[in-house]
């Protein structure tokens, strides 16, 4: 068999999970049995996302055989896993397609067993010789002393289809899920507006509602399907069931309150059960007109119906290279756990070894168990204006509709990175440690798309909607890219470097949205295995799109879902700082995971 057909085997897969409360290492094996008759040179193995072997090729086992009789024990791997930890993992075996009909090969078996041996880990980079974070990080994935033996490995492996999450969950729907008082609320337009000044429609007083639905349990979202609209409190829910995207309401097209998001795929959904009127009427301000109107507030009660993961392949984790604007880049992929390091007086997750050897690394908390709004610095707007493309940028430039060049132009910083930069300042500059961080640049991609009838990333208020070459990646071709296409302007550096724009005043950004798609975030699906879900909302630096219909620039950002998506650049959104460290910064000690990260020296 061909390789690449053996690849696409059903593969069989097996979890190992790690019971006790030390750190384990562990190596699997794939034993040869007796009375197999078929030889191992002419078996082909595939263990996770790894490279393809000739069994024959492997190490030999040092220890004994586990079963009577075995002819030989294979090394398929080595790995790690912490107290309570567990891993999947996927193997597929098949003949050699050099396997040509004869004596050798013709009706023989191959009969194996997979054969888990684990110890109390000893490895431990600095005990092993090795002090720099950059070569602790890449030995470590193989638990390996030699840093160009961990790079040949993590080269070998197959190629990441960033196409599906990583890692792959299936997800089944909550049954039985508890009723909720005020699941949510729906603030719509007066009906005694319809027909006004303020160009009220009937349906714009009423709530949008599905009879049906459906649930999709490969990406873990519903669709809700025969929508009408309705008077919320003239509706007999006894009669039949009304559901509704989870999410909320939002500003329509018009800058007018809306009474419904546009999208019927969603995260999860309510079923109403009953609906009531707020005990007062409030105004609201149309935007464009900076006019007022009343608007009535409806309070909504219902079971909210979400989804649980069923089960997932863990395999596709780990370090994978690819290219950036620097040389090969070594990146976390999937769940995985042994990406922490303690610098600063915080957490930080590594992201990625930049091409120039640096270490990304992303903002994790204050405590090793940080999770949600603790992970990120403060909520704050990515720009406090949004009614024009320039504000899709870190820094931006003329707002007056002139050329594209000068609208990009990195003149004024976004508040995003004036919250950022003081933030750096204060913890990291003023304490004496900013020697320690590389100036390897954020690239703030804002290369327009290629699509037809595109607007021009200029002209506000617009006829066309702007979108920009990384929404298409996100949305349309899911092809991430770590290679800053116009690097001299985008990618932000606080130096005159080979490659950057000298505009930022300290080194230091956020992550992409490519960033997170090599991680494992994927358009369509939700992933909350992924090392950075958060289970909260925080920033990007990737444009979305510029809104011609409400003259709005967005900016991509990770949902709490475990997706990735675009909102208004005034939203108040989490600020998780990134920064490279330097490829020489030495470690104390740590293993990387987040009960024992790698401690960075520091004078």
């Amino acid at each position: 068999m061909l390789d690449e057909e053996g690849k696409k085997l059903t593969p069989f897969t097996f979890t190992v999970k790690n019971t006790c409360s030390s750190y384990i290492s562990y190596t699997i094996n794939l034993e040869t049995l007796k009375g197999s008759t078929l030889a191992n040179k002419y078996i082909k193995v595939l263990l996770n996302n790894e490279a393809i072997a000739n069994l024959d090729t492997l190490p030999s086992s040092t220890t004994e055989y586990y079963y009577d009789g075995s002819i030989a024990s294979k090394v398929l791997g080595t790995y790690a896993l912490g107290p309570d930890e567990e891993e999947d993992f996927t193997l597929r075996l098949w003949m050699d397609e050099s396997a040509t009909p004869s004596e050798e090969t013709m009706n023989k078996v191959f009969n194996s067993k997979i054969v888990i041996r684990a110890s109390v880990s000893t490895f431990e980079p600095v005990s092993a010789g090795i002090t720099t974070l950059h070569d602790a990080i890449l030995t470590n994935e193989y638990q390996v002393n030699d840093v160009e033996l961990a790079k040949e490995k993590i080269a070998a492996k197959q190629e990441v289809d960033t196409t599906k999450t990583a890692p792959i969950i299936e997800w089944q729907e909550n049954i039985s899920p508890a009723p909720i008082t005020n699941v949510t609320s729906a603030t719509l337009p007066a009906k005694s507006l319809i027909g006004t000044e303020f160009d009220v429609t009937e349906n714009e007083t009423k709530v949008r509602l599905g009879k049906s639905y459906t649930f999709n349990s490969e990406t873990g979202y519903y669709n809700i399907t025969d929508y009408d609209y309705y008077d919320p409190t003239t509706v007999n829910y006894g009669e039949a069931d009304y559901y509704f995207c989870g999410g909320g309401y939002s500003i329509n097209a018009q800058d007018k309150i809306s009474t419904y998001w546009s999208n019927s795929n969603c995260t999860y959904i309510y079923k109403i059960s009953s609906t009531s009127i707020d005990s007062k009427t409030t105004t609201a301000t149309n935007t464009v007109t900076s006019t007022q109107y009343a608007v009535t507030k409806y309070l909504f009660t219902g079971y909210k119906l979400d989804q649980v993961e069923l089960e997932s392949d863990k395999s596709d984790r780990g370090l994978y290279a690819a290219e950036d604007d620097y040389g090969t880049t070594y990146y976390y992929r999937g769940s995985v756990k042994n990406n922490y390091v303690y610098f600063a007086g915080f957490y930080w997750q590594i992201i990625r070894i930049n091409g120039d050897g640096s270490i990304r690394m992303m903002y994790a908390g204050k405590s090793s168990s940080a999770s949600g709004s603790a992970t990120y610095i403060k909520g704050a707007p990515f720009n406090k204006l949004r009614d024009n493309p320039a504000y899709v940028g870190y820094m931006y430039g003329n707002t007056l509709n002139t050329s594209l060049e000068q609208t990009q132009a990195n003149e004024v910083s976004s508040n995003a990175k004036t919250e950022l930069e003081a933030w750096y300042k204060t913890n990291i500059a003023d304490k004496g440690l900013g020697d320690y961080v590389a100036d390897s640049g954020f690239c703030n991609d804002r290369t327009l798309s290629t699509r037809n009838n595109n607007g021009d990333g200029v002209i506000a208020p617009a006829t066309k909607t702007t979108y920009y070459a990384t929404y298409d990646r996100y949305y349309t071709t899911k092809t991430p890219t770590y290679k800053c296409a116009n690097a001299e302007n985008d990618l932000f550096t606080t130096s005159a470097a080979s490659v950057g724009n000298n505009s930022a005043t300290y080194p230091v950004g956020l992550i992409t949205v490519d960033e997170l798609m090599y991680a494992g975030i994927t358009n369509g699906y939700m992933n909350r295995l992924t090392y950075v879900y958060q289970n909260t909302y925080y920033w990007t630096m990737s444009p979305y799109f510029f809104n011609a219909a409400n003259a709005s620039a967005s900016e991509f950002h990770l949902y709490p879902a475990g997706c990735a998506g675009g909102t208004w650049v005034t939203s108040s959104v989490g600020l998780r700082p990134v920064i490279n460290l330097k490829s020489d910064v030495t470690i104390s000690g740590g293993v990387g995971t987040s009960e024992n990260p790698y401690i960075v020296e520091t004078i």
